[in-house]
């Protein structure tokens, strides 16, 4: 019973902390990349043909770990947000709710009455565990844990400790609530204004691929073809055909796409989380580019 005791509590862990959505978008990155990389060795060794390049398969690895996860990373950071913008009105509740004679634990469940928009399934989440016998602390770590924001955890953690010191609370939960909303206020600031900078990276790439499909559609023809024979003989070089030229430059779109995303998505909200939905955009583009108008 003791082997299967910390794959329970894994799972336990799991279901409370609200990571089921999660662990299941992870596992299925995981089995897509690793399938697409099987691929990719198998046709690298010659046992798949007439299936795609090992490029492609690699190439769709990454799309398939960039688009599964960038989406989910996506989407709960849009909540996220959401979740940070009302969060203070919450705080603010608490406070009046303090003052009007309530302890801690009566204004949580009179809160989780309330609407908060997307905040309330939390709220609610956080009056289920402590009316199931859960300390407002525990209950409160677990809400923190669950969204994961700087914003939140600090001000949880401030919170807890105004709670545990027996102060006054209410002012404390006032000061919190204007501390949260200046932080998201200065966090809005700054990605409007970061926003310029992803704006250029995205010109940057598209830009460079553009040169690059010149090139390759007609400058290194002209310089590959029987036109050119002459010219290379001239120069001393030998015969240079274009299927040798081609995967150098479909690669080295790949990799500035790659970096480009990567970058972006630093600039952005300075987390390489972010980074992962330019990372899909700018290969996924790349690699059509490529396949559709140069047939590499």
């Amino acid at each position: 019973m003791s082997k299967n005791l910390p794959k329970s509590d894994f799972i336990k862990n799991i279901i409370l902390t609200g990571q089921v959505t999660q662990f299941i978008v992870k596992t299925v990155t995981i089995v897509s990349a690793l399938i697409f990389s099987l691929l990719a060795f198998l046709t690298l060794l010659g046992i798949i043909q007439n299936f795609g390049t090992p490029a492609d398969h690699i190439v769709l690895a990454i799309l398939s770990v960039t688009g599964i996860y960038g989406m989910y990373t996506s989407l709960q950071a849009r909540k996220i947000y959401k979740i940070d913008s009302i969060f203070p009105d919450f705080v603010r509740d608490l406070a009046e709710s303090r003052r009007a004679g309530m302890t801690f634990t009566k204004a949580i469940l009179f809160a989780s009455k309330g609407n908060y928009g997307i905040l309330t399934p939390e709220v609610q989440k956080i009056s289920q565990q402590v009316s199931w016998g859960s300390s407002v602390t525990d209950a409160l770590i677990a809400f923190s844990e669950r969204v994961k924001t700087k914003s939140i955890q600090r001000t949880i953690s401030l919170i807890i400790e105004a709670n545990k010191s027996g102060g006054n609370v209410a002012d404390v939960l006032d000061v919190a609530a204007k501390d949260a909303r200046e932080i998201k206020m200065l966090e809005a600031e700054r990605k409007a204004n970061m926003a310029s900078y992803v704006v250029v990276i995205y010109v940057g790439a598209f830009v460079f691929l553009a040169i690059i499909a010149i090139l390759c559609s007609s400058f290194i023809p002209a310089m590959t073809g029987s036109s050119a024979q002459g010219m290379q003989g001239a120069l001393g070089g030998g015969s240079v055909r274009q299927e040798e030229i081609l995967p150098i430059f479909y690669f080295a779109t790949l990799v500035q796409g790659f970096g480009s995303g990567l970058v972006a998505g630093v600039f952005e909200d300075g987390n390489l989380s972010s980074s992962v939905k330019h990372i899909f955009v700018l290969v996924f583009v790349n690699w059509i580019a490529f396949k559709i108008l140069l047939g590499v």
